[in-house]
């Protein structure tokens, strides 16, 4: 036997777990060997001296303990076992009640935030109908098609969202741009559309203050910033009965109509 394979055995060897014919061969690797046979000395030695200590005495309390764990385990086999619906019910709850929270929770938010939101799409609804017809239609007097919308007018016809939302002077340069994005064009490709974040100060002029989503075209930007350049964009504050300076947000779209089917 080589000496790799005789250091693996020698402690089956000390502990007389070793087949005859492994142990004859240990004996004679050993004979030959002073390193293998320095080992199964220091084994055998070790072997004596573990045998010499004292066994560890086992805690007093342990067969009541024991006693004690096969009482609790026998009585846990003995509980009634859970029917289906029940198994169903554990299996479903950790997982369901989670999703169930949270969409409630998600839906609770989005009322309340449209809720708070209302009144200014409201606004912006009535804002964009004015610019894209020009006119403003009443339903008792009327105004003469004739002769163009006043200020004065436009406000009042908007009394109730202009505290919140900044009438658009009429024949301005930003409402002229706004109803140029509504008239057909006759080439294709030119619709587009950008959300921005305009400052409204009060004698009606305006400056941009963020641009939240950019045009495809950065053209269409610069068209919009040049128009709050040119004149008051807006109606002054005491005309609109809103307040001195207010942020409002833009939602432009220039709309791509064929001339053939408008």
């Amino acid at each position: 036997m080589l000496c790799e394979e005789t250091k693996q055995s020698l402690s089956l060897y000390v502990d007389d777990c070793v087949s005859l014919p492994a142990r004859v061969a240990i004996d004679e690797h050993v004979d030959r060997c002073p390193v293998c046979r320095d080992e199964l000395i220091e084994l055998r030695s070790l072997k004596r001296r573990l045998s010499l200590l004292t066994p560890p005495a086992p805690p007093a309390d342990l067969a009541v303990t024991i006693s004690d764990l096969l009482s609790i385990e026998a009585a846990a086999r003995r509980q009634p076992t859970p029917s289906l619906l029940q198994r169903v019910g554990r299996f479903i709850q950790p997982r369901l009640m989670p999703y169930t929270a949270g969409s409630f929770a998600s839906v609770l938010m989005f009322f309340l935030m449209f809720t708070a939101l209302r009144p200014h799409f409201v606004a912006l609804r009535e804002a964009a109908a004015s610019q894209r017809t020009g006119v403003i239609m009443v339903e008792a007097g009327g105004y003469d098609l004739y002769q163009p919308v006043t200020p004065e007018d436009l406000a009042a016809s908007r009394a109730p969202f202009g505290i919140e939302s900044p009438t658009l002077r009429p024949g301005g340069a930003l409402a002229t741009l706004t109803i140029s994005y509504a008239t057909p064009r006759a080439t294709r490709g030119d619709a587009d559309d950008m959300i921005v974040v305009a400052n409204v100060f009060s004698n009606g002029s305006a400056s941009l203050a963020d641009v939240v989503q950019p045009p495809r075209d950065k053209r269409m930007l610069d068209e919009f910033e040049s128009a709050l350049r040119q004149d008051a964009a807006f109606v002054p504050a005491s005309v609109d009965r809103r307040p001195d300076t207010m942020r409002v947000v833009f939602t432009m779209q220039k709309v791509d109509v064929d001339d053939r089917n408008f």
